[in-house]
């Protein structure tokens, strides 16, 4: 099996410029970029962060005139664009129009479209007959568009697990409408075993985000039981278990990006940081290729 290509979500490098980012991405030993696009506040606060104040961003309210400059500094650094990090969401169909024009205009061949949440407001099968329709759309979107959705796996959504996720793609093209895999969100809600979901997903499964997790006490609850909340953590150092994903990826064949979303701000750089997480995650592809 081929090996896999790696990219760097620029959500992880705050404090970088585009140019700056593009360059360490590189430097660092990332096949891809993966541009994070959203709009962006008029003045960004002096002290970075992963959102808020995020310098590495595409922003959506200008997209027309700064996409040609982000498209340059891809390729001048050797790169290729892996995907859009977008935010445009179902049913929100013309905010997805806008993050399909990007994504073409960048050259970039797919695009995140996130899933709505669950709030127990609404019944969950009425919410996924909604929402799988406008999956439904949201494909012919990028099919007519030359362009693959995503829907990733994240918690508080309707389908944070990839039975959850088949639930509301199944039927859909997967060269329109794949779903994203994410372990380090499935490990705080919608954890499954990691070739089960895998084989659940099949031809569905068509990018990996990652990154690591883990749980702290966050206070106590009326009944005197522990409160928990998830915190980020180094790649190596959370409860994902990288070789045991990479493991459960060559059993079903796949073979295609992984993007490093690292959101923990560890010592040392940017550059250190960007570069430990991709080792650790090329040490486990090595690894579980040999197993």
């Amino acid at each position: 099996m081929a090996p896999m290509k790696y990219s760097l979500f620029t959500l992880s490098v705050p404090e970088c410029t585009p140019v700056e980012a593009a360059k360490i991405i590189k430097e660092a030993g990332y096949d891809g970029v993966e541009w994070r696009c959203t709009e962006q506040p008029e003045t960004l606060s002096l002290i970075p962060d992963f959102w808020a104040s995020n310098r590495a961003t595409l922003d959506v309210k200008k997209w027309k005139s700064v996409v040609p400059e982000f498209r340059k500094i891809t390729s001048d650094h050797g790169l290729e664009c892996s995907n859009l990090g977008c935010y445009c969401r179902v049913p929100d169909f013309e905010g997805i129009k806008v993050s399909i024009e990007i994504a073409r205009a960048l050259g970039c061949p797919r695009l995140r479209v996130s899933c709505p949440g669950y709030d127990g407001k609404t019944n969950y099968w009425d919410l996924l007959k909604r929402t799988r329709d406008d999956y439904a759309r949201a494909a012919e979107l990028c099919r007519d568009a030359g362009l693959q959705g995503l829907m990733e796996l994240h918690a508080g959504i309707l389908g944070p697990s990839a039975s959850g996720a088949f639930r509301i793609v199944e039927g859909l093209d997967p060269k329109h409408m794949g779903v994203m895999f994410d372990p380090g969100n499935m490990v705080v809600e919608g954890f499954e075993p990691w070739k089960m979901g895998c084989e659940i997903l099949g031809s569905h499964l068509a990018y990996c985000h990652a990154k690591n997790m883990r749980l702290r006490v966050s206070g106590v609850t009326e009944s005197g039981g522990l409160k928990w909340d998830q915190e980020a953590c180094e790649m190596h150092a959370g409860f994902v278990d990288w070789l045991a994903v990479f493991k459960a990826f060559h059993a079903v064949g796949y073979n295609g990006w992984v993007s490093n979303e690292d959101h923990f701000m560890s010592r040392g750089g940017p550059l250190e940081r960007i570069r430990n997480g991709l080792l650790h995650l090329k040490r486990c592809e090595e690894i579980a290729a040999r197993a």
